[in-house]
């Protein structure tokens, strides 16, 4: 088990959940050795003081020695940020080189800035309320795939999904998951019986994980969203929610499914979760809104959270390093453990 924001690490099995599980709420602790383990690598929340994470402490360091300031971590990066834009920009790469970040890489100096202010804002205190089960759960789903452009996001990011859509769900609503590496409608099952949910998925290994964990109550379907939804998925749900691709042509035929799925009416819903800054081509998101008739209604800033992989990491450092960053602060920059993305609330219009 890891604590994501720590990196901090034990050694677990399938009996740990079941040690663990008596703490979901304040309880005193007790004589485990391994619970002691636990609540040292900051697996369990307690109101003691604690070290913050061991990224923090390097940037606070970096950001330190690069602005000659003292401070609040949140004040050394906003004096950072203003030394960085003015003094070390990385000049882009030529038309004919690279992708888009290295012809614009004025959007991955955003990015570096926008998430670790997102890091130090949001996760810099644990959380309570996580559901073990659902931590157990997503133990067990299929390893990832990048042929898949799948991005898991942490259990505790599928839980608050659940819970701010149930806010719109009436009992008997039908929800549509399109696309369900997030494991959004096991959660909306285990949460309540409340409402019929639908997948299309198009990883066979998720759909087989999802049709044995989601029994009767949930109907999946293997299914390419490129050749649409099925004509009896159309104008038939009160609520879809997707994490869709961040190709151009992947968000666009992924919104359109969703247009085509939800029922007519103001009080139908699609919740969208997304990074507008790190999109192929971000103004194209809110064209393609528009144009299918989709108001975003709502939009909480930096509500998903995903592991920020390694391979991640260092091509986004070699990129900066290529075009003439310097090393320090741009690694430490680059220490934060999640990508975020924003969480859209969208109704249609017609």
């Amino acid at each position: 088990m890891c604590n994501l924001a720590y990196g901090s690490r034990i050694l677990a099995d399938e009996e740990s959940f079941r040690r663990l599980a008596p703490y979901q709420q304040p309880t005193p602790l007790s004589d485990d050795p391994w619970l002691e383990r636990a609540l040292d690598a900051n697996l369990l929340v307690h109101d003691g003081p604690h070290d913050p994470p061991n990224s923090v402490a390097r940037l606070v360091a970096a950001l330190q020695t690069y602005t000659g300031a003292q401070g609040s971590p949140l004040e050394l990066l906003a004096a950072a940020e203003t030394r960085f834009r003015a003094h070390h920009m990385p000049t882009p790469a030529k038309e004919d080189k690279g992708g888009p970040l290295m012809r614009k890489p004025e959007r991955l100096v955003d990015f570096a800035f926008d998430h670790t202010r997102a890091f130090l804002t949001h996760d810099q205190q644990p959380e309570q309320g996580l559901d073990l089960a659902l931590v157990e759960l997503f133990s067990h789903r299929p390893a990832m795939k990048l042929r898949y452009e799948q991005q898991y996001c942490t259990p505790h990011t599928t839980q608050r999904r659940v819970a701010r859509m149930r806010q719109n769900l009436k009992p008997g609503a039908r929800v549509l998951v399109l696309g369900d590496d997030d494991l959004v409608s096991l959660a909306l099952l285990q949460a309540t019986s409340d409402y019929q949910v639908d997948v299309l998925e198009l990883d066979p290994d998720l759909v087989a994980f999802l049709k044995e964990k989601g029994g009767e109550r949930l109907t999946v379907l293997e299914h390419n969203l490129r050749h649409g939804v099925p004509d009896s998925m159309r104008a038939a749900y009160d609520l879809v929610t997707t994490d869709p691709p961040y190709a151009a042509n992947g968000m666009r035929f992924f919104l359109q499914c969703a247009a085509d799925s939800l029922k007519p009416g103001p009080d139908s819903r699609l919740f969208l979760s997304t990074f507008p800054g790190l999109i192929e081509n971000p103004d194209k998101l809110w064209t393609d809104l528009q144009e299918l008739g989709l108001n975003i209604e709502q939009r909480h800033d930096h509500f998903s959270r995903y592991i920020y992989n390694n391979g991640y990491r260092v091509e986004h450092l070699a990129a900066l390093r290529a075009l003439g960053s310097p090393l320090h602060p741009t690694q430490e920059l680059l220490g934060f453990p999640f990508l975020y993305a924003h969480f859209f609330e969208c109704s249609l219009q017609r």
